[in-house]
């Protein structure tokens, strides 16, 4: 005999995943449309675009956060086939797209030129190239490349990168658009292999990720690929592959030295930390010798950023009135490095005594692997002189880690950054320059937004998105 209250609950869990799986191709197709929308925005920006891309940012996270909680309601995991697959689609509509509020591509497309005909970009600033004989497609492309009288403050790994993209296509942008683009993927199947859950989707749909990697090509997610896959092989038993990792995500942007302390403290077996060092320091040695030069580590343009820039700071901005810019600088940084050397001496104290072997499967909360560089990096960003929205991305894997959804606020507050010099049309205006009003608006949705996020998902124990778990 047939029982009734057992085919009603088989008949109401076959309709919960059908409307559960409706949902997610629904937020799909729209999460489509609207990237589809930025890109077209993309390609002939107007004076509003700044504001218009930060809607559209602010749809796509609520449409993320939707999908997450009817999953979370159901207690189901996304399927990372779904995930990824939707993540390679929304990168592939990239390619329709152009670079938006920034001008630095035409560099990469200038540096690519340079390394790939002379394998130097490091020593001649573009401006010593005004009156010489160029190619007929560089001639644009040098005339708008910004602060011509500076060498390239790229990385060696990001000038083959560079040089890569020239040999699929010189002088055009979206072979830049589309390497990035795989190394973003790259990144998010590093993530799920890391044990990350549901808030993959946040990764996979993140508009800034989107506007930074595979529309804009900010090389940066070389260096965030070379630290990711370097934990990764960390927790595979695979020590010297992850020193080497680390250092191409170092050779493609500096901010990937941060997690070595981390790396090395994350066994306690002397043999295996010293070969994480050696792969790391003998990786440098072999970039070094390829490019005959060490200033490779230094160029002159990352030295005059490091001294003069200053940019979407607002602890500089406070501090301003009453101290001097590199005062500041020397004692944020200082604090910052205290910070990061108390959580190290708490590490140690914590694992000495544990001989335990790494665990490989564990995921990364539980691992001993696991280190806060949600909190690291965000805290290293403010102490910087120089804090460009691209830099946030930093956060967002590890975000997706511990499940901070601080970061996900901020990573669509920091798009109001662009609010800035001739995107707002505003006469006279420098390129950099940012209202102050701009800065308060951006940086108070990340502390009340964050904030309102903490204690709803501290009273909501249903959602499994939590810093906690």
């Amino acid at each position: 005999m047939v029982q009734i209250p057992g085919q009603m609950k088989m008949l109401k869990s076959f309709f919960a995943t059908r409307f559960r799986d409706r949902i997610f191709l629904f937020a799909s197709i729209l999460i489509l449309f609207l990237w589809l929308v930025a890109c077209a925005i993309s390609r002939e920006p107007g004076q509003h675009a700044v504001l218009q891309f930060f809607a559209i940012a602010v749809f796509m996270l609520l449409i993320t956060i939707g999908v997450l909680l009817v999953y979370a309601r159901t207690k189901r995991k996304l399927p990372f086939t779904a995930i990824l697959l939707t993540a390679i689609a929304l990168r592939l509509c990239s390619l329709a797209g152009e670079p938006l509020f920034e001008d630095d591509y035409y560099r990469y497309m200038w540096d690519g030129y340079q390394m790939a005909t002379t394998g130097d970009p490091y020593t001649l600033a573009p401006s010593h190239f005004f009156d010489k004989d160029i190619p007929e497609p560089f001639e644009p492309i040098l005339s708008l490349i910004n602060y011509p009288d500076i060498a390239t403050v790229y990385g060696p790994f990001s000038q083959w990168v560079f040089a890569l993209a020239y040999h699929i296509d010189a002088a055009a942008v979206w072979p830049l658009q589309l390497v990035a683009g795989v190394a973003d993927i790259l990144v998010l199947c590093a993530l799920y292999l890391l044990g990350a859950g549901n808030a993959m989707l946040l990764y996979a749909w993140s508009p800034l990720l989107l506007k930074e990697f595979s529309l804009t090509a900010h090389p940066d997610i070389y260096g965030i690929a070379g630290m990711v896959l370097a934990i990764l092989a960390l927790k595979r038993q695979r020590m010297l592959l992850s020193g080497v990792l680390l250092a191409l995500g170092f050779s493609a942007k500096v901010f990937a030295i941060l997690a070595l302390p981390f790396l090395l403290t994350a066994t306690t077996s002397l043999r295996d930390s010293l070969k994480i060092l050696v792969g790391f320091a003998g990786t440098l040695l072999a970039v070094t010798a390829w490019y005959g030069d060490p200033i490779i580590w230094v160029p002159d343009g990352l030295q005059a950023m490091a001294q003069s820039w200053l940019f979407n700071a607002p602890l500089y901005l406070l501090l301003l009135p009453y101290t001097p810019v590199q005062t500041i600088k020397a004692a944020l940084l200082a604090l910052f490095c205290l910070y990061a050397l108390l959580v190290l001496i708490r590490r140690t104290r914590l694992w000495l005594g544990k001989h335990t072997p790494l665990p490989s499967h564990q995921p990364w909360p539980a691992s001993k692997a696991g280190f806060r560089g949600d909190w690291l990096y965000f805290l290293f960003l403010l102490s910087l002189p120089v804090a460009n929205p691209w830099y946030l991305t930093w956060v967002l894997p590890f975000a997706v880690l511990y499940r901070s959804a601080w970061a996900w606020i901020a990573s669509v507050a920091m798009l109001l950054s662009y609010y800035y010099g001739v995107y707002i049309g505003i006469p006279g205006t420098g390129y950099q320059q940012l209202p102050v009003a701009v800065i308060f608006i951006e940086y108070s949705l990340i502390v009340l937004g964050g904030s309102a996020a903490y204690f709803w998902m501290r009273r909501d124990r249903t959602l499994p998105y939590s810093s906690r778990t």
